[in-house]
Order: structure tokens, then C-alpha cells, then sequence
């Protein structure tokens, strides 16, 4: 006998065939190919087999319903963590400061804009009072280099 017939007559068992199914699903074509024909052969021979593989093909339908999303990244973070000998992702500074500036909570999510739109308007408000409290004298100056620093020249402005 030669070996590629002994392989096409392999018999599967009801409990093989079971462990195919929940393994690889009720779709045919996702079986192994080495184990296929015997599993198609059994099928077409058992009525438990058939009932086996109709609530695989059900539980598969039901499980391509299911609607998935993507996890969070803090969540991520923390799954790769886990993992032993894998190396932690890495943020460059762009990437960590947007993920500070949304945040990660509902609080967050309003705070932190919100702070760091206060931070420029404080500045320009402690900048301004001091602008003001410079003598006479130097008054002029400072508002040369203003003129200076916005490129205008100081004939057009008021």
C-alpha cells in the first residue's frame, strides 16, 4: 500500500471531530486539510456529528455578530505590560503630551484644555502688567523692540 492512501483513509472519531469544531469552527474550510475528508466522511455518515457541527456553524454565527472596539490605550499599556520579555511602546514627547492634554477620564477631559488655555492668558496678563510698570524713560524702548519683534514699522502704528 502505498502512504498517500493510508492517509486519505484516516478514520476520526465522534470526539476527534468534536475537537476539530471547537478548535477551528463548523465552516468546512477551516479545517485541516490533513483531517478534512475524513471529518467530511464521518459527517456524512453520523447524524450526532451533523448536530455537532450545526451548534458550531450557530456559535459561529453568533460570535461574528458580536461587535468589537478598539481597546483603550491606557488599557494597552497596561496588557503589554504584562507581558513577559516584550518591550514596553514607546511615546516620543509629541505623542505623551496630547495623550496628557486629552486625558484619560471624563474630569480630565475638561480640565486639562482648560488648563492649558489658562496658562498662555496668565502669561500674557503678568507680561502686560509689567509692560505697564516700566518708567517713561524705558517705556520707549520696550515699545521699539515690540515694533521690532512684530516685523511693522513704527510709522503705521498708531
Amino acid at each position: 500500500m502505498n502512504p498517500q492512501n493510508q492517509t486519505n483513509q484516516t478514520v476520526i472519531t465522534i470526539q476527534r471531530f468534536s475537537q476539530l469544531l471547537d478548535a477551528y469552527g463548523g465552516n468546512t474550510k477551516r479545517w485541516p486539510s490533513q483531517e478534512r475528508a475524513a471529518a467530511l466522511k464521518l459527517l456524512g455518515q453520523s447524524d450526532e456529528a451533523r448536530r455537532l457541527q450545526q451548534s458550531a456553524l450557530a456559535l459561529d454565527h453568533l460570535l461574528d455578530t458580536v461587535k468589537t472596539s478598539q481597546p483603550q490605550t491606557r488599557l494597552r499599556q497596561r496588557i503589554l505590560a504584562q507581558v513577559p520579555g516584550q518591550m514596553k511602546p514607546t511615546q516620543d514627547a509629541w505623542q505623551w503630551f496630547i495623550q496628557w492634554l486629552i486625558g484619560t477620564t471624563p474630569r480630565e477631559y475638561l480640565l486639562r484644555p482648560a488648563i492649558a488655555l489658562v496658562i498662555p492668558l496668565l502669561l500674557g496678563i503678568v507680561i502686560g502688567f509689567n509692560l505697564v510698570s516700566v518708567p517713561e524713560d524705558e517705556n520707549s524702548w520696550v515699545e521699539e523692540e515690540i515694533n521690532l519683534l512684530a516685523l511693522a514699522p513704527m510709522e503705521q502704528l498708531p
